[in-house]
């Protein structure tokens, strides 16, 4: 008990014991959240579960909606409805059967477009046992029993079809053998045939399509669609509807025999059921609790082992410093350094106390008299108490001035240079250091960044500052093949504590300063341009030059914008900003023309050079070889007949028609300037922006209207327009009548045809 009463006193086991208690604490804190985390990831796995059966309704009923504003257009064709009525009171050459491809060459571009997911769309004028399909026509009995032949939807299936009192009804999908047997695919017919008619509509869908697009290609779920009855319309999966569990009221998720079904009702009146195994969820559980585990257990092995080790570091140089002291060993019997500097010090320390001891020791033994004692003792006892110049210079209260070297390695230079861009910095620094030194003693000069050197001249010492300055200027000009300095000269600063505000202003005055191709000296601000981006008659002709491949006409662009900032004297940050400005349009429509990406790469490394530009000269090289490539690249793919801008702002236009756009926001977009995008639109496609946003909006407007049973509110957000005032008068202005009006007639029109 002693032993261990001893021990628990001791620094090892104190800081063994602290990092123990919060290796526990962290462990509980873990474990808690893990649970938590583990609770809330199985029910994101259900939830997300439950939003794919809903997500997977409503893309199936606007699907069913779309095809039913299609069928009902094809039923009620003019050329179709003529072609029927020829037949009935017509025969042999009399019947035109051009009305008869005039319905089916419109039926192929409905078919062939992949949003339908139709495998096709037959017309059977059944009095008269007559087919019209994409591909032709023919007699019903090949139609059904050859091309499209299936054992449930036979050619004595629909011969014996009879008036349904719906007008569109969805047969159960069924494997369809195409084309004499050469395909077989899943089929969902879905028929449209208006009562007392003598013809109907049946779009065959391409159902297994349509499930893996709207549903998603997984293995371990499947997928089931039931009708009002309750009867299987189609199944995707292992699903079986024997399999399928009784739902409750107000029911979505049902956990039987290790499966999770998930139901949601369309907005069709269809009910789809989605089935995934609950092994599904747990082996997702299971594999994170089990890598979660082996980390939490190895982190707490190797905290406990490295706490043991931390613990004896700690606690062996103290017991070392501490058998030292006791024992009054020799400096030489001292441990060996550590990684710890504190411990590196005392031990340091220690070891000059007792060499200054036995020095002492020694002289006292020859020298035996009370003063050389004492002067020993004195000097044992004296304390170094140096200040560094620039601690004497902060300490000072008088004014003074800062002066700036911001240094500009050329690029390419005529000859390499002798030495490294740091050594030639730190050659550059000592020489001014030796000039300012001899004639001004009180001055300090040190490097502050890794091209910038400071120069700190008092108030009394600025008299004659500006003949230091321009023989600095000189002698640093002899070398402008090799780099370009500007000297920037602050304001006088009365104390020291300013001088981080020196700083700022003369690193503005260096940006401020005028590109020429020397070292220049500046002292005050200046007046810079309004502005340094290309006009918008610039722009337009550089972006006409680039789409046309043109690299003569873009460079002459360019060179006379650099030009007419070199004239205006704009500022190195302003010619920075232009040269960035440009090359961004540059990279913008190379993207745009659809350039590969490691191309696109290959001309962002040139675009990246014009940092290393400081001189007119220097940005029109770059700009030329930047040019040269970008054009090339874009002649390369100029085989393509569309403009890559038009289709880049339709397609915006066309997937967020919904969302706030506006011109401004397009342009900011696609990298142009507002002018310049709305007349090149208005040029390409004879419309302006407004007009297509409109045009979009108001179709899909009339569309929702139509198909589904939202509020006009409802509509009216998901078209764009959050005023449902300001959508009644739009849209009442571009179709003549209200969106309640438009609905009205829609059904009116329905149920005339029905």
């Amino acid at each position: 008990m002693n032993w261990i009463k001893h021990k628990s006193r001791s620094l090892f086991f104190k800081i063994f014991l602290s990092f123990l208690a919060i290796i526990v604490l962290f462990g509980l804190f873990y474990m808690m959240i893990f649970q938590l985390f583990k609770t809330s990831l199985q029910k994101e796995i259900i939830d997300t579960s439950q939003r794919a059966v809903h997500d997977t309704a409503e893309r199936f009923s606007n699907q069913f909606s779309r095809l039913q504003v299609l069928m009902f257009d094809i039923y009620n064709q003019s050329d179709l409805i003529g072609f029927h009525n020829q037949l009935r009171h017509q025969t042999g050459n009399e019947v035109n059967y051009l009305k008869a491809r005039e319905v089916m060459l419109q039926m192929r571009s409905d078919i062939y477009n992949p949003l339908f997911f139709l495998e096709d769309t037959l017309i059977y004028l059944q009095e008269h046992d007559f087919v019209l399909s994409k591909s032709g026509s023919g007699d019903a009995s090949y139609m059904f029993n050859r091309s499209y032949a299936s054992p449930t939807y036979s050619y004595s299936f629909w011969s014996s079809y009879e008036d349904r009192l719906e007008s569109f009804t969805l047969l159960p999908a069924e494997t369809y053998r195409i084309n004499n047997d050469l395909s077989e695919k899943k089929l969902m017919p879905f028929v449209y045939k208006q009562p007392d008619n003598r013809y109907e509509v049946i779009a065959l869908i391409d159902i297994d399509k349509a499930a893996q697009s709207f549903f998603g290609d997984s293995n371990d779920r499947a997928l089931a669609i039931l009708d009002a009855d309750g009867s299987v319309l189609y199944n995707w999966g292992s699903i079986r509807h024997e399999q399928l569990p009784l739902f409750q009221a107000g029911q979505e998720a049902v956990l039987q025999d290790g499966t999770y079904y998930f139901t949601e009702t369309g907005s069709d009146g269809l009910t789809y059921v989605s089935a995934v195994p609950y092994s599904h969820v747990s082996s997702q559980l299971s594999r994170l609790t089990g890598g979660l585990l082996l980390i939490f257990f190895l982190s707490l092995g190797v905290a406990v082992a490295a706490s043991y080790l931390f613990s004896r570091r700690l606690h062996k140089p103290v017991k070392q410093i501490l058998t030292t002291v006791l024992n009054r060993a020799p400096f030489s019997s001292m441990p060996e350094p550590g990684s710890i500097t504190e411990y590196d010090l005392i031990q340091n320390r220690i070891q000059e106390l007792f060499r200054e001891k036995e020095e002492i020791r020694d002289r006292m033994n020859k020298h035996k008299s009370v003063l050389t004692s004492y002067s020993y003792i004195s000097q044992l006892k004296s304390i170094n108490t140096d200040i560094s110049e620039w601690e004497d210079f902060l300490s000072d209260d008088g004014s003074f001035i800062v002066v700036l070297y911001h240094i500009r390695f050329r690029m390419n230079p005529a000859y390499e240079l002798p030495l490294q861009t740091d050594q030639a910095v730190r050659h550059m620094l000592e020489h001014i250091h030796l000039i300012t030194a001899e004639r001004y003693p009180g001055s300090h000069t040190f490097q502050i960044e890794k091209n910038e050197i400071i120069s700190i001249f008092k108030r009394e010492e600025a008299a004659r500052l500006e003949e230091l300055l321009a023989d600095i200027r000189g002698m640093l000009n002899e070398e402008r093949e090799l780099f370009l300095v500007t000297i920037a000269v602050s304001s006088q600063v009365s104390h020291s504590s300013e001088f981080n505000q020196a700083y700022h202003q003369v690193k503005g005055l260096t940006a401020q300063a005028p590109l020429r191709d020397e070292s220049q000296l500046v002292t005050k601000q200046r007046a810079l341009p309004n502005t340094v981006n290309l006009s918008p008659s610039q722009e337009k002709g550089l972006l006409d030059a680039l789409q046309s491949g043109s690299d003569s006409r873009s460079l002459q662009i360019i060179d006379q914008a650099l030009e007419t900032l070199q004239r205006k004297e704009a500022g190195i940050a302003q010619f920075r900003f232009f040269a960035d400005s440009v090359a961004s349009k540059i990279l913008s429509y190379a993207e745009m023309a659809q350039i590969d990406k490691s191309s696109v790469q290959s001309l962002k490394q040139w675009s990246g050079r014009l940092a290393e530009c400081h001189c007119l000269a220097e940005y029109s090289g770059v700009f030329r070889q930047l040019i040269e490539a970008a054009c090339a690249l874009i002649r390369k793919k100029k085989d393509t007949g569309e403009e890559p801008l038009i289709a880049m702002f339709m397609n915006i236009i066309h997937n967020q028609y919904a969302d706030d756009l506006s011109l401004d926001y397009l342009s900011a977009k696609l990298n142009l300037s507002s002018a310049y995008l709305s007349v090149y639109i208005k040029e390409k496609t004879g419309l302006n922006f407004s007009d297509h946003l409109l045009g979009i909006r108001m179709n899909k407007a009339k569309e929702l209207l139509a198909c589904t049973d939202l509020t006009v509110n409802e509509i009216s957000q998901r078209v764009g327009y959050l005023n449902i005032t300001s959508f009644n008068r739009t849209f009442k202005k571009a179709v003549g009548m209200t969106p309640g009006a438009y609905r009205r007639q829609h059904v009116v029109q329905t149920h005339a045809s029905g």
